[in-house]
């Protein structure tokens, strides 16, 4: 008999949204722009763009997102442009217009997105100490696009202090999110330091980090830094799209069809569902809201890819929204596991434990499976494989469970010979 790990968890093509930029009421790029201007002469349009995101939007966003199933990553800036930390209190708003944000944050964010620093300021570099700039004043996603290798303690301590900021206000981070380019030249490094970082933080093994978009072509999730003996590892998470839904500035393309065509067959998202990647679509919070309170068009865009996606998957057989985290995590752990078999019996060992582990088999006639003795519940339809349920096919039979133990044996019955 023949078996392995299927590539996704319940043998489902993980969807997931990535919003970057986003942050504590303010509109961070209202600042990037206007600073960004001062520092290379561009013409970025600094003052059409609001200031303030308000609270009252980005709950009704989150509740929709726990209303539809929609999963994935939302940045929280620790402390947006230099202006101030957001667990010590930005000087533009009351303590109770802040604490009222991240109450709601925690409500209805958080329960469906893994909430990630997106550096310390997405602006200038700063003394992670102080929050103040450095007086090079570099920029997180050009200067660092390098990072400072010979400084490994310097971005270790400036990694660590972003994660600590959103853990002080109860949004634990996960993983982390580039701005921009940083990290990009240094990839290697870069997941090696980031993981440190946040595990040294937080405690999570095996954090994940945002940095790469592949806009054409296959996707893949990476898993980085591998340690069995110690159960840890880093997952790189890489986005399969541009951004269509009103971009990093708020008034740039809003384009649905980019994603996925009216009639389900075109955009960038059913060709890569089609071939089995992760389709995690990258976003700005910006875009989201527009240019006012009466723009959302981008959030409209969003809405309309949502319900095509469920159209062509009614029955949510073939996919599944899902945390960054997880699809970082199954990957990581389906990376690190070891699989043996003999006779009717699988042997796992999993230094790495992730949710809804799937193993598929290539025999169809089985009537029973259990793992560590606990028996799975058989199901009947695709739609209905849930951790602790097998499903025979004709082909093979699917099987998915929650690892407890990092050591798992799987016992196959066969059904009578008739």
């Amino acid at each position: 008999m023949h078996a392995e790990i299927t590539r996704h968890a319940l043998d489902r093509v993980p969807l997931s949204l990535i919003i970057d930029d986003s942050t504590l009421l303010v509109n961070l790029n209202y600042f990037f722009m206007r600073d960004r201007n001062l520092a290379d002469g561009g013409q970025r349009r600094w003052e059409d763009v609001p200031v303030v995101h308000p609270e009252w939007f980005t709950r009704a966003f989150g509740e929709w997102c726990l209303a539809q199933g929609v999963r994935g990553k939302f940045s929280v800036v620790p402390c947006p442009a230099a202006l101030g930390r957001i667990d010590e209190g930005l000087p533009l708003f009351s303590r109770a217009q802040q604490d009222s944000w991240l109450a709601m944050c925690r409500e209805v964010i958080a329960p469906a997105f893994d909430l990630t620093p997106e550096m310390i300021t997405h602006t200038y570099v700063v003394d992670p100490a102080t929050c103040e700039p450095l007086p090079e004043r570099i920029w997180e996603q050009y200067e660092w696009e390098t990072l400072p290798v010979d400084r490994e303690d310097l971005v270790h301590r400036y990694i660590a202090t972003a994660c600590r900021i959103l853990d002080n206000v109860g949004l634990t981070p996960q993983g982390v999110t580039s701005p921009g380019g940083f990290g990009g030249r240094t990839m290697a490094f870069y997941a090696r330091v980031a993981g440190e970082a946040v595990r040294e933080a937080t405690g999570a093994a095996t954090p994940f980090f945002f940095k790469r978009v592949a806009e054409e072509g296959p996707v893949d999730t990476y898993v980085w830094e591998q340690d069995p003996a110690a159960g840890t590892a880093v997952g790189e998470v890489v986005a399969c799209t541009g951004d269509r839904t009103g971009s990093w500035t708020g008034y740039g393309v809003v384009d649905a069809d980019y994603y996925l065509t009216e009639d389900l067959a075109g955009g960038r998202l059913a060709g890569v569902i089609d071939r089995g990647d992760p389709c995690i679509l990258c976003s700005h919070w910006q875009g989201f809201y527009g240019l006012h309170a009466g723009d959302q068009q981008g959030f409209a865009a969003l809405r309309t890819v949502v319900e095509r996606l469920r159209q062509r998957d009614p029955h949510g057989e073939r996919t599944a929204w899902r945390r960054t985290s997880e699809i970082a995590t199954y990957a990581c752990a389906r990376e690190m596991a070891s699989l043996s078999v003999a006779d009717d019996t699988l042997r796992l060992a999993l230094p790495v434990r992730a949710e809804g582990l799937t193993l598929r088999l290539d025999a169809p006639d089985v009537a029973g499976i259990a793992v560590n003795g606990v028996p799975l519940q058989r199901v009947e339809r695709k739609r209905d494989l849930a951790s602790g349920t097998f499903w025979p096919t004709a082909e093979g039979t699917f099987l998915a469970f929650d690892p407890l133990a990092p050591e798992c044996t799987v016992a196959i019955r066969r059904a009578a010979s008739a």
